[in-house]
């Protein structure tokens, strides 16, 4: 997913995990992983307005209501944001072009999330995110592009136990991008992920606690390049231990994946903590990971491998996000 069409305004938190963790994650948590969060809401009825400026011509606003009661929370969030840039490249060595003028952008934002607390624990959480962007850039062969993400998910958590959590976890994300010349179409691409995750916890005291799933994974891609391969599954089946001991913390994990173009992949993770008294933390962690390239990785014309040590992001709605082509 292009995390930099994301309004910041319709961003909760953001949760960074370092170190490889493709042993929960999959392909692609090779270098840690960033996971992006909506607003959620909750409480009294609230509305949220703000406006800004600055320079290059550039001005943004946002808006949205958050409310919700014992049980329940929404949030409705939207965004405008537009910039006249500033030229570029003005070495033309540099760009291979001479395009001395503004490349400027714009976007258009909205997000919407809604969900239930019951009596015995289950909850429901439901989550819609979607942007339309434009940006000029200077290039020989495009020097536009129009892309359009939407994030839908859903999240259900059981609780058949006080000690055992089942969580379960769907979501579709798309990425469509079309490239242009002064205008005129030139190519496009449409990217789309589906994921499925069934995760099950069970807190051993309140100090141990032991983590077995499994997830689902579908991607595709089309467009106006003709790919020799444009969908693939993958299937990956994990398990993670975490306790704590007289202020040593301990977290250990394995997966094993079967990835329907590169076969099956085994991972796992290692950590270990201490938190001495006076607050210094030493942290000591070995991991493994793998990484499926991406379809542009293999076939797109005079492209090259992605670097090896990527970062997965995970997506607004669920666990995994879109990736591009």
């Amino acid at each position: 997913m292009p995390f930099q069409d994301i309004p910041l305004s319709q961003i909760e938190r953001i949760e960074v995990v370092r170190g490889p963790l493709s042993s929960l994650y999959g392909s692609e948590a090779m270098g840690g992983v960033i996971q992006i969060f909506t607003r959620k809401g909750g409480g009294p009825l609230t509305p949220h307005l703000s406006v800004g400026g600055g320079s290059y011509g550039t001005y943004d606003a946002a808006g949205g209501v958050t409310g919700g009661g014992d049980h329940g929370w929404f949030s409705l969030y939207g965004s405008y944001r537009n910039s006249a840039g500033f030229n570029a490249c003005h070495n033309p060595l540099g760009c291979g072009v001479v395009e001395p003028d503004r490349d400027g952008y714009d976007n258009l934002g909205g997000s919407a999330r809604a969900g239930y607390r019951f009596s015995n624990g289950t909850e429901v959480d439901l989550t819609w995110f979607g942007t339309k962007a434009h940006t000029d850039f200077d290039g020989a062969f495009a020097n536009q592009s129009n892309t359009v993400q939407q994030v839908v998910g859903a999240k259900l958590l059981l609780k058949p136990l006080q000690a055992w959590d089942v969580n379960l976890s769907a979501g579709h994300s798309i990425n469509n991008e079309d490239d242009l010349k002064n205008g005129h179409f030139v190519d496009s691409f449409d990217t789309s992920r589906d994921v499925f995750s069934l995760q099950n916890n069970v807190y051993i005291g309140k100090r141990q606690t032991f983590t077995a799933g499994v997830d689902y994974q579908r991607d595709q891609v089309g467009g106006t390049t003709d790919y020799t391969v444009d969908s693939r599954t993958d299937w990956g089946v994990f398990g993670e231990y975490q306790a704590t001991f007289a202020g040593q913390d301990l977290r250990v994990s394995l997966r094993r994946d079967n990835n329907q173009q590169f076969g099956d992949h085994t991972t796992g993770n290692a950590a270990w903590g201490h938190t001495f008294g006076n607050g210094l933390r030493i942290i000591a962690s070995y991991g493994t990971a793998f990484k499926a390239p991406t379809f542009n990785d293999l076939y797109y014309p005079l492209s090259s491998p992605s670097s090896p040590g990527a970062t997965k992001w995970a997506s607004p709605a669920t666990s995994n996000g879109a990736t591009g082509p």
